[in-house]
């Protein structure tokens, strides 16, 4: 491995990182003037057919639980194979959901926690003209507990204000992460009734957790990973929307067409509450108006969410690089059928990469050497010209542009080094999405390390408080290995050379806090390169010796 290749690759790494830790989950609120314009001319058209009942309804900020609202709530509880919750009487929220099949660290007995407390998803709230419906509606649910096990079951929560009945339907099923949910209404006036449906949620968003509040909204996902300043408005095709967890989504897919809005904003500290709304219905008398969508609560498993269709595999966000990462992902999963450890699936899969570009390497390599080997002949010269001309930079360059015009050098050449890691760029970029977000490796244990997906911790170091972490030591020492092989460059200045020494150092640093199956592939990699450096000075020395 040259030092113009470890350059590149600590540059391309260093960008990896920063914007993985900094700044991803990327926050795109920023819509194109295209877009913005055509959604304001549907938010006017929305507007104009109904706009008392959008303009006029304000939200509150909390779900404040007054005495006389405490004195009527009642929980439905729900269980399913897979996960298992409550659902409020009022608004017929869902709230306090544990998933089932996922544990919090790999030694607990306690379910993975999607949703906590003050966090709820789809409270109903509906708002009429000329009939007054409470803000919070009061259903009478049909049971008071439900478990699935084989069979599919469903939960109907009821209320009658007047001749209006509000009806909101939950079928639950053994096998799916998916709530199949229905809220219909039904006039039973003799006269017209015109009203629009709202569905509150309020979930946690604290990027260092990798909790976010996602939408997608015509074609495209959008993140949000922090309480904007001002609440935030969306008029569009949105398909789905939720918060995200780093592994697990609770969400709500849509399957009505058009247009809804979706008005997000700063419920309390670390809270965001949003808002949908469906567009103004005017219901004739004896009509009945229902509308369906499926509350998902589970797992960033691309082969689940496809299932649920409206594009919502793109909810596990894989970055610039979707179009390589999902396959390679799909390589992961398909290796570990037949070698069942995934620790092994990355050693194997990263073997596999590097022999792939193999010969394209070994060439780079050589070429490399080559250009070194020229560089160290013409050196005295060109620390004479340095000499000669320290105060003249411009009579300098000119004079050592001839020096190797006259060899037939091409300074320029020994950029052709970066060559293999600029192909290879995107595949180190999809390896990190995948190997950072899959859940296949969380609680993945693999030799000493006991998760994958998480640093390893063996101990805090006795007095600091660190931890004590012996993969990236290793991955450190297969640096200075590696700069041990790698021949000087002649034409390096000294802060090239000083940096190039600290690198071991500055990488061991940086990747003390990474998720093991990362800094194992990028350990792996390294000693991959380590044998190949080793056979490209065997092969230069015996061509040197010909």
């Amino acid at each position: 491995m040259n030092r113009n290749y470890v350059t590149f690759l600590i540059g391309a790494f260093l960008v990896i990182v920063v914007s993985q830790f900094f700044i991803v989950p990327p926050k795109d609120d920023k819509l194109s003037s295209k877009t913005k314009d055509d959604r304001a001319i549907t938010q006017e058209k929305v507007d104009e057919e109904f706009s008392v009942e959008e303009e006029s309804y304000a939200l509150p900020e909390e779900n404040i639980l007054d005495e006389e609202r405490l004195s009527y709530e009642r929980y439905v509880s729900f269980s399913t194979p897979l996960y298992e919750g409550k659902i409020s009487t009022i608004g017929g929220k869902i709230l306090d959901v544990n998933l089932k099949t996922y544990f919090e660290d790999p030694e607990s007995t306690f379910f993975v926690k999607l949703l906590q407390k003050r966090e709820f998803l789809s409270n109903t709230i509906i708002k009429a003209k000329d009939v007054e419906i409470p803000k919070d509606i009061k259903f009478v649910p049909n049971t008071n507990n439900i478990v699935v096990s084989s069979r599919e079951k469903s939960i109907s929560l009821i209320s009658k204000i007047g001749d209006i009945k509000l009806e909101k339907n939950y079928l639950f099923k053994p096998d799916s992460h998916g709530i199949e949910q229905r809220i219909i209404v039904t006039n039973n006036s003799n006269t017209n009734l015109k009203f629009r449906v709202f569905e509150e949620s309020i979930g946690l968003i604290k990027q260092k957790e990798y909790s976010l509040f996602n939408y997608y909204v015509d074609d495209e996902m959008e993140s949000v990973d922090s309480n904007p300043s001002e609440a935030e408005k969306i008029i569009g095709g949105i398909n789905w929307y939720g918060f995200a967890k780093k592994y697990f989504l609770a969400f709500n897919i849509i399957n009505l067409e058009g247009d809804k809005t979706l008005k997000y904003g700063k419920s309390s500290k670390n809270y965001m509450r949003s808002v949908l709304s469906y567009r103004g219905i005017n219901l004739k008398p004896g009509s009945q108006y229902t509308i369906s969508s499926t509350i998902f609560l589970g797992p960033k498993d691309r082969g689940i969410l496809k299932k649920f269709g409206n594009n919502f595999e793109k909810a596990q966000d894989l970055g610039w690089v979707e179009w390589l990462a999902v396959p390679l992902e799909q390589l992961l999963k398909f290796s570990n059928k037949f070698i069942n450890n995934y620790g092994l699936s990355i050693i194997f899969i990263t073997i596999l990469i590097r022999l792939l570009f193999l010969p394209l390497t070994v060439k780079s390599m050589m070429s490399m050497k080559k250009m070194q080997a020229k560089m160290a002949i013409i050196k005295p010269q060109i620390d004479a010209i340095k000499e000669k001309y320290k105060d003249d930079k411009t009579t300098q360059n000119s004079e050592t542009m001839k020096v190797y015009s006259k060899e037939g050098m091409n300074p320029l050449s020994s950029l052709s080094g970066c060559l293999p890691m600029l192909i290879q760029l995107p595949v180190f970029v999809a390896l990190y999405y995948v190997l950072l977000y899959s859940i296949d490796l969380r609680h993945t244990a693999f030799l000493w390390m006991s998760d994958l997906s998480s640093p390893e911790n063996l101990f805090d170091i006795p007095g600091i408080g660190i931890p004590f972490r012996v993969l990236p030591l290793l991955m450190g020492a297969s640096w200075f290995l590696t700069q041990k092989l790698t021949p000087p460059n002649p034409g390096a200045d000294e802060f090239q050379t000083k940096m190039f020494q600290y690198m071991p150092i500055i990488f061991t640093v940086m990747f003390w806090g990474l998720p093991s199956g990362l800094i194992l592939y990028w350990t792996v990699s390294n000693v991959i390169s380590i044998f190949q450096q080793l056979y490209i000075n065997n092969k230069f020395n015996k061509m040197q010796g010909a």
